[in-house]
């Protein structure tokens, strides 16, 4: 063909391009999906600076404070684990619809009803992300959300999930010293006291007593080691927690000075899974702790009776006589040091 007879249908063909776009434009805008954010919210995980939620049985409000820290407004100086509460945040600002719904199929959908399934609010500053989480339609796996601004959206179902979470579930546990066993100079627990020297357990009324080492050595690492399931920031009296009459009382001294006394108390009410826990190392909290940690005390100097070392020593005694059968192990001794 003639490139001159080809080049008005060029012309022409791109004409058609330019005016499909602009009506596709258009179309967009009278439509308003040119509205709709990537994200619900709209805002990035470091603007936002508030989350308050209420559903699956969960109500609660985060606070971001000055220096960057997320702290429960209800109890402020909870320790709650920055990182975990981080990671919630980001869920918060990248959940995102899978469309907005327009015109007849607003119509479709049912009422809002008067149960809510979640109320979000997302803050920035003085800006508000508020997000009512409806009914479900589990053919499509998908919630509907309505937005403060009267727009509805449908979002998977698997991307609310965890959005409400328990504070528990926030939490960061807790340790009632930095030191170690190993720092342990003596331990009292109830009537028994124990001397620790270069790793060696010994009663400090006995010190010949044949110790079992491990079970000694278990008492002193409980407490070392001892983590938090939760911390009562506001308690009542000790003996709501029956602290007043602890079931065990563990005292360390540690090697440079420092004294720790930690007392377990009742199974708590919520959870008998769990005991209360108080600490001379932060005297104004109660903790809630395994409950597991309290039987490591479960001991009296006669169950700390090791007959494996009596055994072993009598072995060595044993030995000793029958290879030096005129005398028995001193007598060896006093041989062997005229030597």
């Amino acid at each position: 063909m003639n490139r001159k007879k080809m080049l008005p249908l060029v012309v022409l063909a791109a004409g058609v391009v330019v005016l499909a776009v602009v009506l596709a434009v258009l179309k967009f805008s009278q439509t308003g999906q040119e509205t709709v954010n990537p994200t619900l919210c709209g805002f990035s995980a470091e603007e936002i600076d508030r989350i308050s939620y209420s559903g699956d049985n969960e109500e609660a409000t985060l606070l971001k404070g000055s220096e960057g820290n997320w702290m429960l407004e209800s109890d402020p100086t909870l320790p709650l684990d920055q990182e975990v509460v981080a990671a919630l945040v980001e869920k918060y600002a990248t959940l995102t619809p899978q469309r907005q719904l327009q015109g007849d199929e607003l119509a479709e959908i049912p009422s809002m009803s008067d149960t809510l399934r979640m109320v979000l609010t997302i803050a920035s500053g003085e800006s508000t992300c508020t997000l009512t989480v409806d009914q479900a339609n589990n053919v499509a796996d998908i919630y509907y959300v309505y937005a403060g601004d009267g727009s509805v959206y449908t979002v998977a179902q698997d991307d609310l999930i965890g959005l409400c979470k328990d504070p528990r579930d926030l939490y960061k546990a807790q340790t009632l010293t930095d030191q170690e066993a190993d720092d342990v100079a003596t331990m009292q627990v109830g009537d028994l006291t124990f001397t620790q020297t270069d790793g060696n357990w010994t009663l400090a009324d006995d010190a010949s007593y044949p110790l079992d080492q491990d079970a000694v050595e278990k008492m002193a690492n409980t407490v070392c080691g001892l983590q938090t399931d939760w911390s009562i920031t506001t308690p009542e009296a000790d003996m709501t927690y029956g602290l007043d009459q602890p079931d065990v009382t563990v005292t360390l001294t540690f090697t440079d000075g420092t004294i720790l006394t930690v007392r377990f108390g009742n199974l708590t009410a919520e959870d008998d899974t769990l005991c209360y826990v108080a600490s001379s190392g932060a005297p104004t909290i109660v903790y809630e702790a395994n409950a597991d940690y309290k039987s490591a005390y479960a001991v009296t100097k006669e169950s700390l009776y090791d007959d494996t070392a009596t055994a072993e020593t009598a072995e060595e005694e044993d030995t000793i006589i029958a290879e030096h059968p005129v005398g028995g192990k001193d007598d060896y001794a006093d041989v062997e040091s005229k030597n």
